[in-house]
């Protein structure tokens, strides 16, 4: 074979493959319906909205404390009506198992486990018989009662497990996520891939904090457990310490040679990332929702455009938007659509 027809076959081979690389790309969505009622919206009719817009996939929670109200007595209603319109318009549902699912309060643990535990501040909750025994019968039954259901794709076990989070800093040990991760494998017969993620801190500041209450290394330990390492992105996230509101942003510099370290960390332990959480919506300092008209100082939509440009740039093929409660509810309270529309332009880029 002569260099010069190498060398072409070579090239076609290297466009082709980036052709199909580029392809792959997936757009996906978390949707809460306690979010949705934070911001007093009719969370049925928001996630209709969501569900038609045209995402590949929807990121779901099966909320223990709503599911399981009193010890054994189960009510899937909500859950079992999102499955079943996301079945209808063909959306791929990640649906999100354990103690922990997307959004405030972090932990959604039934008050009747609450009575019989002591979970104190900065408890590794794994350290509970009691709870984990109960969190295991739970997922049990979650799996069981879905592990038939095609429109899940994959399992998401936990949310952010290995991470201090919540008003109670609580956190799960990477012994008992093996378990939870273990009991989802041998119930699902079907094989479907299991997700962890984890935070990231772009800014410098809110690293170093991070670092020194941390008990462990989050990305080092869910890379060796998963089979997709999914990272949360907030490139600007605000606190408030007694009367000081306080805004952590990373410049754009830096928050790229961040994200690149901790997406080769994953990709260098064989694990395909993603991102499960985009900051698609405003973290404003001391609220948990924004419902001001006046427009946030945290997020806005020409800015997670950007980033989302940036993380797709990095190779993340697979990027789910958060933020789509917020969305709808400045359309329809304060009407403006300028986010909704950031979202569908974004939809355009595959």
């Amino acid at each position: 074979m002569s260099r010069r027809l190498f060398c072409i076959i070579l090239a076609c081979f290297m466009f082709q493959a980036s052709s199909s690389y580029a392809e792959e790309l997936r757009i996906g969505v978390t949707f809460s319906p306690k979010q949705s009622e934070y911001l007093e919206q009719e969370w049925k009719e928001v996630y209709l909205e969501i569900l038609d817009m045209g995402f590949d996939m929807i990121r779901l929670g099966a909320y223990w404390s709503e599911i399981e109200p009193k010890e054994g007595l189960y009510d899937f209603r909500v859950l079992d009506w999102q499955i079943r319109q996301a079945h209808k318009k063909g959306v791929p549902v990640l649906l999100t198992v354990g103690m922990k699912s997307p959004r405030w309060p972090e932990y959604f643990i039934p008050k009747w486990v609450h009575r019989k535990t002591r979970l104190s501040f900065g408890k590794d909750l794994a350290e509970s018989e009691y709870l984990t025994e109960k969190t295991l019968q739970f997922m049990s039954v979650v799996v069981q009662r879905y592990r038939r259901e095609s429109i899940i794709h994959y399992w998401q076990v936990e949310n952010e497990p290995l991470e201090r989070s919540g008003p109670m800093k609580w956190w799960i040990n990477k012994d008992f996520l093996e378990q939870e991760i273990e009991l989802v494998r041998e119930l699902d017969k079907r094989g479907r891939p299991i997700v962890l993620n984890v935070a990231t801190y772009p800014n410098g500041m809110l690293r170093f904090l991070h670092k020194l209450t941390s008990p462990n290394i989050p990305i080092s330990e869910a890379a060796q457990l998963c089979d997709i390492l999914a990272i949360n992105v907030y490139p600007m996230v605000g606190h408030k310490l007694w009367k000081l509101k306080l805004r952590f942003k990373a410049g754009i510099a830096s928050h790229k040679e961040y994200l690149t370290k901790v997406i080769d960390t994953a990709r260098s332990q064989g694990k395909e990332v993603w991102a499960t959480e985009l900051q698609a919506e405003p973290w404003e300092p001391g609220e948990l929702v924004h419902k001001g008209k006046e427009g946030p100082t945290t997020a806005w939509p020409e800015g997670f455009m950007a980033d989302f440009d940036q993380l797709s740039d990095l190779g993340v093929r697979t990027i789910f938007l958060w933020g789509a409660e917020y969305w709808n509810f400045r359309k329809t309270k304060h009407k403006d659509e300028s986010w909704n529309n950031a979202a569908l332009e974004i939809l355009k880029r595959r």
